[in-house]
């Protein structure tokens, strides 16, 4: 084996690996950027953000847009909330405003990064990434803003009334922070996290594209290549041709070298 069928072979194994292992890390990117998708606008849409300490004098919890305290008229326990994100003078303070526009901001970015997951099938797949982690990044600066803004508004009367007197702004009072907060803020590190990983995988795919395009690795050879059994790799087959040497015998007959020569036969006369 020489040395160039050597190092394409060692090129063959590395490219093929480095392939797969891209493919399992970019569809666990995917999978991870769905999840984190549904779980960004479930914070948004809940008013689980602040609530009420148990034993407390306060009642009821407070969200991005909503405020929710008990129905009097309703003996069941049901909660009526203040606010609305479609009605957007509704909301109480400038802070849960600005809070929401944020929030609802980081959620829209991750909304269309899940739908730009079908742009792998028209474009290049490195532009994608690229693409996608950028508009993570915003969301997850989006989403760090609007858990900065919020504690701004909890100076409001209505605020006051669940959380006592001793609430201000950026003082929680008699609250508690509830678990809409807590993946919000969580959802600022998952999303730097997922830009990182999609810049990440950008730089590793314009490298596999870079081997395809010196000719060095095609693209069929990274997706079939098969180290261990080689089935998968295809080579070029080029018909056979058997010759056949040919020898001439007196008389100017032919035979072949491999056929037995017959002994001439004798006639006997009775």
């Amino acid at each position: 084996m020489t040395l160039e069928k050597y190092d394409r072979d060692t090129l063959f194994h590395y490219a093929f690996r480095f392939n797969k292992n891209h493919r399992a890390l970019a569809v666990s990117w995917a999978v991870l950027s769905m999840v984190f998708t549904v779980l960004n606008v479930l914070t948004f849409s809940s008013p689980q953000w602040i609530g009420d300490k148990s034993g407390g004098k306060g009642y009821g919890y407070i969200g991005l847009y909503q405020v929710c305290i008990p129905d009097d008229a309703n003996t069941e326990g049901e909660y009526f909330c203040i606010g609305s994100f479609q009605q957007f003078q509704s909301i109480l303070t400038e802070g849960f405003k600005a809070s929401t526009v944020l929030c609802g901001l980081s959620a829209l970015l991750m909304l269309i990064v899940v739908g730009a997951l079908l742009l792998f099938f028209c474009f290049r797949k490195n532009r994608v990434f690229l693409l996608c982690g950028t508009m993570q990044t915003i969301s997850a600066v989006f989403m760090f803003l609007a858990c900065i803004i919020f504690p701004s508004g909890w100076n409001n009367v209505e605020v006051k009334k669940i959380c006592g007197n001793s609430a201000g702004q950026y003082q929680i009072g008699e609250c508690n922070v509830r678990w809409a907060y807590i993946l919000a803020i969580l959802g600022i590190f998952d999303a730097a996290i997922l830009a990182i990983l999609a810049f990440f995988l950008a730089s590793k795919r314009a490298k596999i594209e870079m081997y395809s395009a010196s000719g060095a690795v095609t693209k069929s050879e990274l997706n079939g290549y098969n180290t261990e059994t080689m089935s998968k790799r295809s080579i070029q087959m080029q018909p056979a041709v058997l010759t056949v040497p040919m020898v001439h015998g007196q008389g100017g007959d032919a035979y072949s070298e491999y056929s037995q020569v017959s002994k001439p036969r004798r006639n006997f006369q009775l």
